[in-house]
């Protein structure tokens, strides 16, 4: 099989794929190194197990990827009702009939295999959001169907994971304001639930009989803010995992100690996930940090450009809406490895263990593919021929020039409103 029949397959905008590539070769080996703690203890030292199936669900994502680039965004938007539905239930059937794992009811088992439904329901929400404001004739009327949707998603989330739910609260917001959903409606919505998310953890004890991780979320933040003197009693009292994070940053120093020569993931709990970032300064330094950085930079800006010259309201939506989800939580996953904010939860997309977070990001990127292939960039047109004379033809299409030469067909400029 050639090079180029392979290269077919994947269609869509190729820096994005650069980008899913190197996130996902960054990710094989990071966590072949940051998992080899828990394989001694659960495994006997045997790494096989858990890297096969790293790679295997990796893999599996980017296949999905793949398929979903080659489904059309009009059915993305025809199904999004349908999607918030089918969000909301795996949502429900979490809080009723999912396990239990790091202390929270965010799991269901089907058929021996384990779904985080807050996943789906996140992007989900996204194209829903996108929906709604691509086909409101003024942005205002689009708010309150997203309200209604955002709230039947956030709500079954934020009992179990308020990271999530902020996550996803946050994106539509951010979503709404590039829709030009009035500020008003957005600073009197995010006013009501900041005021009621600090009377909940305020009140966390008496709370914490309708929001069963109140206590959780408040001495999360108790800890992040307190002294050292309580930060340094050690994990049970104190901010064990950012101390340790920390930790490895520092050794990591401008260049690391080297792939697979991290210390502090003997020490690190969830180094192969929540703290996945630390382990990846620690080993390849500022450097491979920055790296990192960039990809995801590159990520927002080439999605950018793709929403510039989308010719459908729903199409800009869609990509920027679900990048910027994508954004905000590989920041936050950096930002908790370097001890910025307290810990969350949140994985980095892409390069973390995950399971069906794979496939539902594989899903996400797909859409963002799907978009960048049906808004291809103008193709280049043949430089004019050269006129001995001053005389044009009228058959002669106007063009334009770029800084670098090249010579593009016009095209007419779309806003969003």
């Amino acid at each position: 099989m050639s090079f180029d029949s392979i290269k077919r397959y994947f269609i869509g905008d190729r820096w994005i794929w650069i980008v899913i590539a190197f996130l996902s070769i960054l990710s094989v080996f990071s966590v072949y190194s940051a998992a080899s703690v828990l394989a001694y203890v659960k495994n006997n030292g045997d790494m096989s197990h858990y890297i096969i199936k790293h790679v295997v669900m990796l893999v599996a994502g980017i296949v999905v990827a793949v398929l979903t680039s080659r489904i059309h965004p009009k059915y993305f938007s025809g199904l999004a009702e349908v999607m918030v539905f089918f969000g909301f239930i795996g949502l429900v059937m979490a809080l009723v009939l999912g396990s239990a794992i790091n202390g929270s009811s965010r799991w269901i088992n089907i058929g021996g295999f384990t779904v985080q439904p807050s996943e789906f329901a996140k992007f989900a929400l996204i194209i829903f959001t996108a929906k709604k404001l691509a086909l409101a004739n003024e942005p205002k009327d689009a708010f309150w169907p997203i309200l209604i949707g955002s709230a039947i998603i956030c709500i079954p989330i934020m009992l179990e994971n308020l990271s999530t739910c902020l996550l996803v609260g946050f994106s539509v917001f951010a979503l709404m304001a590039i829709g030009g959903v009035p500020w008003r409606y957005l600073f009197g919505t995010a006013g009501v639930v900041i005021a009621f998310l600090f009377i909940v953890v305020l009140f966390a004890p008496y709370a914490s009989k309708v929001f069963p991780r109140a206590n959780t979320w408040r001495a999360r933040i108790e800890r992040f803010i307190g002294s050292d003197e309580a930060a340094a009693q050690g994990s049970k009292d104190g901010d064990y995992q950012r101390r340790q994070a920390l930790t490895a940053v520092a050794i990591g120093g401008i260049t690391g100690r080297g792939p697979g020569h991290s210390y502090m993931k003997n020490f690190l709990p969830m180094a192969f996930s929540d703290f996945i970032f630390a382990i990846i300064l620690e080993e390849y330094g500022a450097w491979g940090g920055a790296l990192v950085l960039l990809a995801f930079l590159m990520l927002m800006y080439r999605a950018i450009l793709v929403m510039k010259r989308c010719q459908k309201p729903f199409h800009a939506f869609v990509i920027i809406g679900i990048t910027i989800i994508i954004e905000i939580q590989a920041l936050i996953n950096m930002m908790v490895g370097v001890g910025i904010m307290p810990v969350t939860g949140q994985t980095l997309p892409l390069v973390s263990q995950g399971g069906s977070s794979d496939i539902f990001m594989g899903f996400a990127f797909g859409i963002i593919l799907s978009v960048s292939h049906v808004n291809p960039a103008p193709a280049v047109a043949k430089p004019a021929p050269v006129h001995t004379d001053d005389e044009s033809t009228d058959e002669e299409k106007p063009s334009t020039m770029d800084g670098d030469g090249e010579y593009y067909e016009e095209a007419e400029a779309v806003t969003f409103g």
